[in-house]
């Protein structure tokens, strides 16, 4: 019975837009040019910003239920210009609120996203849930343009992939909001999904795999996806995906799902030196058992728990010596760690936390447990 003032406060709203809108009707909708998502270049020949925009188009109306998509593209010296000149194309002007992906080409990324992200995040009438992304090929319009191939909104597979990815966590799922957030916070850089054409029996999909690392808004270097996936263990940023363990021999055997996993950074200062210790304590299932041998002896449970442990251990420290040698960004949100639990310390570092940051002592400690064997306790007999 609860559901009937809901479903009477729905009908209320929609009567208040009939009214206050005219006529709504189908011409209206299908007169629209709907955003579905943009993919944004830079002109190698003049400088200047060129924006592609896969655009919903809906053939006979909502009635037929049919949408396919085409495809525009115009340059300019700034994003409000060119998005307000794509009407000589479209002939309307665009609507944004249902975009759900933006797509930056790395030249752009590594010459600084402010000045075609700040745009987005003032208009009214976009949204702040958008998914961004930084190509992995020369161009972001390649990824795009795989809508022709697929025969598919790109844009809102794309949204679709990204609200999936936590079964895989090998790329971050990044909002335009978070990107922004990230920005302007101090002691936390961003990062972004790198996103690739993939090209398997002569068919091309996209791929999303591995995170570009930013400093500032500027774009300075690269994880690959399994660099990723141990960077959001170290941020407490893991909902799912699989461990590989290797036997004692060595040897991949053994898959665990990750069910939940949950991480915590805690500051210690000691004679007035600076360290963080990172604990993870991730439960999995055993999900797959490449092998003939009954888990008992050396090849327990316990055996295989304290294998992957030791090793997540030792991926999640690789990560984050790579990101301090290598990059000097704080990709990992420890600043802000550091900010809420050591105050006066962070007065101190932050105006200098990236230099900081990359000679800060971070000890790991990960724990693996698992909870249960799927459908079965035991590997496959073979017979005689």
């Amino acid at each position: 019975m609860r559901s009937a003032p809901r479903l009477l406060t729905l009908l209320l709203c929609m009567a208040l837009v009939l009214c206050l809108s005219g006529c709504w009707n189908y011409t209206e909708v299908d007169d629209m040019s709907i955003v579905a998502g943009v993919a944004i270049d830079k002109d190698a020949a003049n400088g200047k910003i060129q924006l592609t925009a896969e655009i919903v188009d809906i053939k006979g109306g909502l009635k037929q239920n049919q949408a396919g998509f085409k495809m525009l593209s115009l340059k300019g010296k700034t994003m409000f210009e060119i998005v307000r000149n794509m009407i000589s194309l479209t002939g309307k002007k665009l609507f944004w609120s249902h975009a759900k992906a933006i797509i930056f080409s790395e030249e752009v990324a590594r010459e600084g996203l402010v000045k075609t992200v700040d745009w987005y995040s003032r208009d009214t009438e976009t949204r702040s849930d958008v998914f961004i992304f930084v190509s992995g090929e020369p161009t972001a319009r390649e990824i795009l343009d795989l809508n022709t191939s697929t025969k598919t909104i790109l844009s809102f597979e794309l949204a679709q992939m990204m609200r999936d990815e936590k079964f895989t966590s090998t790329a971050p799922t990044v909002e335009i909001w978070d990107f922004i957030d990230k920005l302007e916070t101090s002691g936390n850089h961003a990062v972004a999904p790198l996103i690739y054409v993939h090209e398997q029996n002569g068919e091309k999909n996209e791929r999303v795999n591995g995170c570009a690392i930013f400093s500032k808004d500027k774009m300075i270097g690269k994880l690959n996806g399994k660099e990723t996936k141990n960077m959001l263990f170290a941020k407490d940023g893991i909902k799912g995906g699989v461990l590989a363990v290797n036997d004692i021999h060595g040897v991949p055997t053994y898959s665990l799902e990750i069910l939940s996993s949950r991480t915590k950074v805690k500051p210690k200062l000691v004679n007035g030196k600076l360290s963080l210790q990172v604990r993870t304590v991730t439960r999995t299932g055993l999900d797959e058992v490449m092998t003939t041998e009954n888990f008992s002896g050396k090849e327990g449970i316990s055996s295989i728990e304290e294998r992957a442990g030791k090793a997540l251990q030792q991926d999640i420290e690789s990560v984050i010596r790579k990101v301090q040698q290598e990059y000097h960004a704080d990709i990992f949100g420890y600043g802000e760690i550091i900010h809420e639990h050591q105050p006066k310390v962070w007065a101190k570092l932050r105006d200098n936390w990236d230099n900081e940051f990359a000679k800060l002592d971070i000890s790991v400690d990960s724990k693996v447990i698992i909870e249960n064997t799927a459908k079965t306790s035991r590997s496959i007999k073979l017979g005689d």
